[in-house]
């Protein structure tokens, strides 16, 4: 047979899908077989038709071959039958046969079939999350979803809307698009409403962002429960010197995403009540607020509600909460919470000290980049603390948290290079950096000053202001710039 006889799409196609449709009264799938066979040279999307009612039983046993009136329609470009013939070269027959069926029901206008194929197609697994028949296709699931949109459902309608402006397995169409999400919106659908806002938050295809349509649709999918729409209104109202700005609207919508679970609502609205800041102070509320967004998953609560727990200052001191969150955090592969749980260890702060667990926490931490971390376990390679001492890994690991603007680790690197020990010496290049450090106030750095200049080994001796780094370290309460300023006073040194 020409393939080159074969079109794509004609009336014929629509023609067959009418007398096999189930919603026509007047449905007659042998007029529909007989039909499809009649236009298929011409017709690919007619030749796919006939191989499906073929492979479905719908027409008697010796109508031909499904597998080939599936071939001709697939090399004539249309691409549902490629598909198909895939599936069939991959599957056991007897999931193929119920396959086909199923894809039977719903070119017939089955809603439930459509719905169906599309939750396999859009995933490539099945309702058990294990990996289905068919290979995943977005394209092929919007074609197979579209009658669910058309029938009026605005979860399709939402869902395919969103598919067609993000481009998920379509081109973009803007247009489309929001046609469908706002049917889907009209339809009562909150998510559809958010999606809209969103777009014209961002911009998202469109030349510019339109705040003012942005805000009405979050308004809209806000009065509609919609928590996410909630906590980005109660953003808007909270920007300062704007024209939105609405400090009491703003704390209500807020209030209301979080008591609807939106996880960064709940973080916010905690630290508000834990610090007083817009709300009147409220441990209980804080701890509330922030368990429930520490529970929802969000990294970031963690931390700050097990900080606040270790600290005891805005809630009451809670260290099993703060190493719980801590842990679960760093599980996650927080570098701060990492940090802090080495920092726990090795300062026995609720666990038992230990320097090696210690040390393995900072590790963590430092090879994720936290210069904290970076930091601490520099100086426990120094001073073998928790490991084999080891001056090179030490010197590389404060290279690394110096480089971040670290300056405990800036004022060990300084020093180093002053010296000369274990890097190429650079007593210019060192005292720069120190003095650096020091002027921001750093008390390590201002001791380390003061005793070059008071020692004058590396420096030109300066007493005067050897004693002023030394008085502004220990006035921030730095234990060795005191101890040295006593020497000096007593004449020990």
């Amino acid at each position: 047979m020409n393939n080159e006889k074969i079109c794509v799409v004609d009336q014929s196609a629509k023609a067959v899908r009418d007398l096999m449709s189930l919603s026509n009264p007047d449905r007659d799938v042998g007029k529909a077989f007989d039909m499809a066979r009649e236009c298929s040279d011409r017709s690919a999307e007619c030749a796919y038709l006939m191989g499906l009612m073929i492979s479905a039983g719908m027409v008697p046993a010796d109508s031909g071959s499904a597998e080939d009136a599936f071939r001709r329609s697939s090399e004539a470009g249309y691409g549902p039958a490629s598909i198909v013939l895939e599936e069939i070269g991959r599957n056991p027959a007897d999931v193929q046969a119920d396959l086909l069926k199923r894809r039977a029901q719903a070119e017939m206008g089955d809603l439930a079939a459509c719905k169906g194929l599309f939750s396999i197609y859009v995933t490539g697994k099945d309702s058990n999350g294990q990996k289905a028949a068919v290979l995943k296709n977005h394209a092929e699931a919007i074609r197979l979803y579209m009658p669910v949109a058309d029938s009026g459902d605005k979860d399709a309608q939402n869902t395919i809307g969103f598919m067609y402006l993000m481009g998920k397995g379509v081109p973009k169409d803007r247009e489309l698009a929001l046609k469908l999400l706002k049917a889907s919106a009209d339809a009562g659908c909150a998510q559809a409403a958010h999606r809209i806002a969103v777009m014209y938050d961002t911009g998202q295809d469109f030349t510019d962002p339109d705040l003012d349509r942005a805000v009405q649709w979050y308004q809209r999918a806000a009065d509609m429960d919609y928590a996410e729409s909630q906590y980005a209104l109660a953003g808007i109202l909270s920007m300062r010197d704007s024209k939105y700005e609405d400090a009491n609207r703003a704390l209500k919508y807020l209030t209301k995403a979080a008591d609807n679970g939106q996880i960064e609502a709940c973080h916010q609205l905690g630290l508000m009540y834990a610090y007083g800041n817009g709300v009147r102070r409220s441990p209980p509320k804080a701890r509330k607020y922030l368990t429930v967004a520490c529970e929802g998953g969000y990294d970031q609560a963690m931390v700050d509600y097990a900080n606040l727990c270790f600290e005891g200052q805005a809630v009451p001191r809670d260290l099993a909460t703060a190493a719980k969150w801590f842990v679960k955090a760093a599980e996650h592969f927080n570098g701060v919470a990492q940090y802090a749980l080495g920092c726990m260890y090795g300062n026995g702060y609720y666990f038992e000290q230990d320097n090696e667990e210690a040390a393995r926490w900072f590790q963590e931490a430092a090879e994720g980049g936290e210069p904290n971390a970076q930091y601490a376990l520099a100086c426990f390679y120094y001073e073998g603390r928790g490991m084999e001492k080891d001056n090179k890994k030490a010197v590389a690991w404060f290279q690394e948290s110096a480089e971040q603007g670290h300056p405990g680790a800036m004022s060990f690197m300084a020093m180093f290079m002053i010296t000369g020990a274990d890097v190429e010496q650079d007593v210019e290049g060192g005292l720069e950096m120190l003095r650096k450090v020091a002027d921001s106030g750093y008390p390590e750095a201002q001791f380390y000053l003061g005793k070059l200049y008071y020692e004058g080994e590396y420096v030109e001796k300066d007493v005067a202001f050897a004693k002023k780094m030394l008085t502004l370290a220990a006035k921030q309460g730095d234990m060795d710039a005191e101890n040295m300023l006593e020497q000096i006073k007593a004449g020990r040194i």
